[in-house]
Formats: structure tokens, sequence, C-alpha cells
């Protein structure tokens, strides 16, 4: 590098750098916001000059910042405020009476005034098996258009004034990508499933650009107190990006941001319509992508997205399966398992996933598939190995995103194809109940191929952590705490069962995951994801050194400090 002085070195550390060798060094010099060198203090004086302020890490742990390979910023951002569920197994009674009292008070009265509440936990409804439709919704005490949006954002349910305001009545056609669910006398029940939830919640009118804006400064300040520092959003709009690229004009951008433009079935509809739709979206990116980023935080887009499926859980039951879906015909109390003709759902045929691969190959593009279901994930792998094939030389990274369900031969495809491994660790930690239920859902064989992480890197895959916030809620530490352990949070002394069907990470590899491969499946990590001279200084301090804890307790990590193109951009000593 041209400086040879530093603007600040931090010293007396034990900071893990991500490079090859997984180094360790005790100090580290910063300047024009990148890696000037790495070391030890006596090795780093000569990088000391008259205004080089020094920064005593007294031992503390320091590490790259957590990119966040998959992820949702913006509806997570919206729900950090307004009427929300808190991902709480709740009876239909119990959920009435939350948002009957959220409508009380909100100042909004209106009939064309909509209510999103958020986090509703449809599986985990209580009593067990219990659905919740428009009959109920429409039990509020209020003319305002109000609808559930699901925890996985699969799911939304309706009341009438919001399904008349959608346009959706019973005559509305069958998708091709999602349900539309009715009564059996053929009325709409006012639960959407998959895409047209997806597009109704879309339609919403959306905030202004300056609501967006503050939006868009809460959900960075959130992830940066978590200590992240680059993110993909795995399904942007215009609006959310509009957002991020004021904030940097502003000079106020803290967080590096990546993205992903979807292309619907109703997009690509056809083989002839692919090139089309995937020329629709390179225009869409082009207009927003910095291919060049400076230690000053900026904007990519070169991912096309695409949901291949659905979703795993009961009772949607839409993620694409090889052998069909097993489900409860009896009551929780005397159960009768009985195999269905259910196998969930393919958005895309192979036809046109295998044109949508080439093309995005074609354009330079890096295709994320959303792949829950072990169908899904073999459609995948067969499009993108054809990609190969017609694109040899092109350096295109496809990243696989969930993967809950693998069939066991498609781990090696992951390697030999270069696919990557996007996943939510946090999701190898289900409830007891979950794991019932998904053990009789999909019986033992495929059971114990759920919610694989290890089993990709012993193949030789790479695998990018992702946290699919607001999925489920924003805590990163503690889904990093699930690869290690596969265990979920003990409350009230008592810690759940393990999901005892994979290995548990290594420190090291939970962290490559989050930090260099995350930035690798980003086609970043020239610039970011380890701590090597060159690279932007984009690091985080924590109030203890994850390698010397017992893997429970990395859900504990305190970020004191999180560091941004060499700018500290949060520091737990200067909260409010």
């Amino acid at each position: 590098m041209s400086n040879t002085v530093a603007d600040v070195i931090y010293f007396n550390g034990y900071i893990y750098t991500a490079d090859a060798q997984n180094s360790v060094v005790d100090a580290i010099a910063i300047a024009a916001g990148r890696v000037l060198a790495c070391g030890d203090i006596q090795q780093l004086q000569s990088y000391v000059g008259a205004k080089t302020e020094q920064i005593d890490l007294q031992g503390k742990m320091m590490m790259p910042g957590i990119i966040d390979g998959h992820m949702h910023p913006f509806w997570g951002g919206e729900q950090l405020s307004g009427c929300h569920l808190n991902y709480e197994s709740l009876t239909i009674e119990q959920i009435l009476a939350r948002v009957q009292q959220h409508l009380d008070k909100d100042v909004l009265k209106g009939e064309n005034d909509w209510l999103k509440v958020t986090a509703w936990l449809r599986q985990g409804m209580i009593p067990a098996g219990i659905d919740m439709y428009r009959s109920d919704m429409d039990r509020l005490n209020t003319k305002r258009p109000v609808i559930l949006f699901s925890n996985d954002c699969h799911t939304m349910l309706a009341n009438s004034r919001a399904l008349e305001l959608f346009g959706i009545d019973k005559n509305a056609p069958e998708p091709s990508d999602g349900k539309i669910g009715k009564y059996p006398n053929g009325e709409l029940n006012g639960i959407l499933e998959d895409a047209p939830a997806m597009r109704a919640v879309d339609s919403i009118p959306s905030l202004t650009a300056e609501q967006a804006v503050k939006v868009a400064a809460l959900v960075q300040n959130a992830l940066n107190a978590q200590g992240v520092t680059a993110v993909m959003d795995a399904r942007v709009s215009a609006k959310q990006l509009d957002a991020f690229s004021e904030l940097q004009k502003q000079g106020q951008l803290t967080l590096r941001f990546q993205a992903a433009r979807e292309i619907t079935p109703d997009d690509a509809h056809s083989v002839e319509a692919v090139a089309g739709a995937v020329e629709k979206a390179v225009e869409f990116a082009n207009r927003y992508h910095q291919a060049e980023w400076q230690p000053e935080p900026g904007i990519g887009l070169r991912n096309i997205k695409m949901f291949v499926d659905g979703v795993l859980q009961p009772p949607t039951m839409t993620a694409s399966l090889l052998e069909p879906y097993t489900i409860n015909k009896g009551t929780e109390t005397e159960p009768d398992w009985q195999v269905t003709d259910r196998y969930g759902d393919l958005y895309f045929t192979p036809e046109i996933l295998d044109e949508l691969m080439e093309k995005i190959a074609a354009a330079g593009f890096d295709p994320h598939l959303h792949t829950v279901g072990e169908g899904a994930v073999s459609i995948a792998l067969d499009a993108i190995e054809k990609m190969r094939i017609a694109h040899p030389d092109k350096d295109i990274r496809p990243g696989l995103a969930h993967n809950e369900l693998v069939n066991a031969k498609d781990y090696a495809r992951f390697a030999r194809l270069g696919a990557i491994a996007c996943l939510s660790f946090q999701w190898a930690a289900p409830t007891p109940e979950l794991i019932v239920a998904e053990r009789h859902m999909l019986g033992e064989q495929r059971f114990q191929e759920l919610e694989p992480i290890a089993k990709f890197i012993d193949a030789g895959a790479v695998v990018a952590f992702g946290s699919d916030w607001p999925i489920d809620g924003l805590d990163e530490w503690y889904d990093l705490k699930v690869a290690a352990t596969r265990q979920g949070r003990t409350v009230d002394g008592v810690t759940p069962p393990r999901l005892d069907n994979d290995r548990n990470l290594t420190v090291t590899e939970v962290l490559r995951a989050a930090t260099i491969d995350s930035a690798y499946a980003q086609h970043r990590e020239d610039v970011i994801g380890s701590l090597e001279v060159g690279k932007f200084a984009d690091m985080i301090v924590l109030d203890r050194n994850v390698f010397n804890i017992p893997a429970e307790d990395i859900e504990n990590v305190k970020v004191l400090r999180t560091v941004v193109g060499g700018k500290m951009v949060y520091n737990s000593a200067s909260k409010a």
C-alpha cells in the first residue's frame, strides 16, 4: 500500500484474521480505511507516526465483521417497530387480542389504513395443528385492512377488507407459484401461500422515500450492533435500494449492501420468455450495482434470485420432496400418520430453470436460488451442471439458500459444481415439537438428512452463513452458536434435545462461514471477509474470545465495537 503511516493501530489483542492459514496476530495497523499490516506490536512500530492513534485491546478478541449472506433487512426493519407477534406460540384468541390492542391504540383509523402484523408463528399455534382463517380476522373490531404475515414470510392471512383491496376474490385463477386458500364451498379463506403472499404484501402501499431512509438507518444500526458489516438482501426492491443509496449519498451508510433481484415464474413463464426476464433483471441491477467498492460502504447487485420451491414446515408443506409427505390424519393425542400424494411444489419447470441458469451466467450474474426440499435442490443442481457445461470458463458462483433437506448423493455435487450452500444455522435447532412432527412427516431416513451444515463442508462444498432475518429474530450470535452445538436456547434451565443427525461445526468453521466464505459467495473476497493487507478494515471487537469459551456460550457474545472501512460505526460504551 502507498501509505506507510497508520491512522490507527490496535494492539494487545487476540486478532483472528480468517486468512487462508487462520492466522492469529496481536496487532493490526489501519490506513485510509484498509489493513496496512498485521503482526505483533514490535513489527508494527515502523507504521507509527505523530498522528497515529494506538488502541489497546486489553486482550480482547478482534475478527472480521460478520457478512450475513441471506436476509431481508427491510422486512426486518419494519418489524422492529409496529405490530408483531414476537414469534410466539399463541391461540387464535390471544392473537386477536394482541392485534385488537394495537388497533385500539393506533392513531390510524381509516378503512384504507393498512395494518401488517408480523412474526406470526402459524406452525406453532395453540393447540397444535389448529389454523386461522379470514372468519377469525373479521372478528376484529375495525374497518381497516389487516393481514398477518407469517414468520417464514411465505404465508399471509387477510381479513375481508384486505382481500377486497388486493382485488382477490373466489374467481381468482390458481397461481403457478403458490396457493390462494379457499373454504370447501369455494369462498376465500384468507390464506395466501408462497409467491401470492409475497406479491400481496409487496402491493400494500409502501413507505415514503423519507420513511424508507429512516428504516434503512434503523436496520444498519441494529446490524452494526451485532457485528454485521455486510449483508445480502435476498429479494430487493427499488425502494430499498434507493433508501440505502440515499444514505450513501449523505455519507451515512455504515453497512455494505449487496442484493439480489428476483425473477418470478410469471416473469419466466416459458423458455422463450426467459431471455427477456433476465434482460430486465440485469437492467435493474445495473442501475444500482457498484462494481468497484471503496473503504466507504457501497452497494452491489450481481445476484438474481428465484424461488424454486416453498417451505417445509406444516401446515404449508410446499417444499419440493422426492418422496411424498406424511401427514397426521388423527389428533395430537391419537395421531394417525399416513402417506399422502403430496410432494410439495416446484415453481419452475426443469426446462425453464435450465434456460434461466444459462442466461443468468451468460450475463455474468450469480444465481441465488431458494431451495428448501430435496426435490428443489436436485433440480437446481441439474440446472447448474448444464450451466457449467455451457460456460466452463466463467466465474459464476451459484448460491442455494436454505437446503433444509438434501439427498445424500447431492452433497458431493455441491462441491463438484461449485454450488454454495447458504444456510441459516439456527434452523438446526428446531423445537422439540417440530422435531417430532418432522420425523413423522419425513420418515426416519429423510429425517437423518434434515438441516445439514457440516455434511456440506465434509463433502468439500463452501458454506456461507445467512440468517434469513426476519424469518427468525435478529440474533446473529445465537445463530452461530447453533452451528457449533446443533442445540437451541436453554430456557428456565431446560435445554431442548440436540438434532443429532450431523456433527457440530468447529468454531473456525463457524467463523469462516460468516466471514471469508460468505464474502466469497458474494464475489467480494478480494476486499472483505478477512483481515489481510490491502483489504478493507471491517472489524469487530468482542467481549469474549469465542475460541476459549464453551460452544454453548457463543450465543452470549456481545460486540463492543464495529469498524467498517476503518471508521467506527458502533461502540457499546457510547450506547444511550
